[in-house]
């Protein structure tokens, strides 16, 4: 592909931390490299405490594991969103609980939230900041937790940098978790991270991604390393990919300029033509455009796939929204009430190549992009 969608920005530190590695001899868990990348994490996060584990699946596992849901325990999850949001919480045996999102940004709807919550009676409640986007109505459902009494997770796989009124999305939930997969703001080819305020659910967190196993730190007797009391997990991250992960946070500030660069410029180029529409640009809120996706409203679902296929053939590479959960053969029946934004945003959606080598020459290659685009787009009009 000539337009790539993403790709990961190994410009800084990683081959020094991976020699390094090497040089140690020590690949496993809980490496030098990685503890610093949890340290600088949690701070780039605004949160204290960090957990670098192997996915972002594993995660959002960890996180519900942390917070205690069980078999039966109801979460509020929008139904717009990567499937690993919601695999963590089944792989809990809890119960979620679909709701459909919002048109401006993509996130869970806060009026559906006030619409179903006593009726559902969740235990937690996902928010899930899409594409680098803030979630719209973050600050109001954080505000009905609260009130409820609910715990509150953030999935921000896609959105690490991101802000509301210059705070970091992530601080407003009991748990935040992100992803480190090589195509996200930083990526080491497959992690994930749990970040919080609180230290009980950090503890806690370690315990399940440490299968379980309580007495795993260096002022423990030796003789209880493999005592378990639970069935956990084995998903701390180790030392290789911290290593990566430590140089790619340490470059934070080049890769944000790069995809915010990029992001500006699709939103300046498309962001009024007819017929079509992009996620909003909501007041006060900072997206770091993790993807740009456009909406093609005036299109039926058939052209909209021609179209992909145009472009892909044309050297774009592009990729169609999230199918919405409710409409995936595990998930059907955990749907609550209509679906039909998100399932808008699949029929109509095409992402563009959003990579941070785009923001090169003054992203003279978004610029080609949008060329491409327009003049596939006549043909379909």
């Amino acid at each position: 592909m000539k337009y790539n969608l993403n790709e990961p920005f190994l410009e800084g530190k990683e081959e020094d931390y991976l020699l390094d590695v090497l040089r140690s001899k020590w690949l496993s868990t809980k490496g030098k490299h990685t503890r610093i990348f949890e340290e600088k994490i949690a701070a780039r996060s605004g949160l204290k405490y960090a957990l670098a584990v192997q996915s972002g699946t594993a995660a959002i596992h960890t996180a519900a594991m942390a917070l205690g849901l069980k078999k039966g325990d109801k979460v509020i999850v929008p139904n717009y969103t990567c499937a690993g949001s919601i695999v963590g919480i089944v792989q809990c045996q809890a119960a979620p609980v679909l709701l459909d999102i919002e048109p401006d940004t993509f996130g869970l709807d806060a009026a559906l939230v006030r619409k179903y919550i006593d009726r559902v009676k969740p235990a937690a409640l996902m928010v899930v900041h899409i594409y680098g986007f803030p979630s719209r109505d973050t600050e109001e459902i954080a505000d009905i937790c609260r009130r409820k009494g609910i715990a509150l997770i953030e999935d921000c796989s896609e959105a690490l940098g991101a802000k509301i009124n210059n705070r970091s999305v992530g601080t407003y939930g009991d748990i935040a978790t992100y992803s480190i997969r090589s195509e996200k703001m930083i990526g080491v080819g497959e992690g994930g991270v749990v970040a919080t305020n609180s230290r009980g659910l950090l503890d806690k967190a370690f315990y399940w991604a440490s299968r379980a196993a309580p007495y795993r730190t260096d002022k423990d007797p030796y003789w209880k390393t493999y005592y378990y009391t639970g069935v956990g997990m084995n998903y701390l991250l180790p030392h290789l990919l911290g290593a990566v992960a430590r140089a790619q946070i340490e470059n934070f500030d080049r890769i944000l300029k790069r995809k915010i660069s990029v992001g500006r410029r699709y939103q300046e180029l498309l962001g009024g033509m007819e017929g079509l529409r992009m996620q909003q640009l909501v007041r006060g809120h900072q997206p770091v455009f993790w993807l740009n996706i456009i909406l093609l409203e005036q299109l039926s679902e058939e052209k909209v796939r021609r179209l992909g296929e145009d472009l892909i053939a044309s050297g774009v590479q592009i990729r169609p929204g999230f199918w919405p959960l409710s409409d995936l053969p595990p998930f059907g029946k955990m749907r609550r009430g209509a679906q039909e934004t998100g399932m808008r945003v699949l029929k109509k959606g095409i992402v563009l190549p959003s990579s941070v080598y785009l923001a090169d020459d003054h992203c003279r290659k978004v610029d080609e992009v949008v060329k491409i685009l327009a003049t596939r787009l006549k043909n379909y009009i």
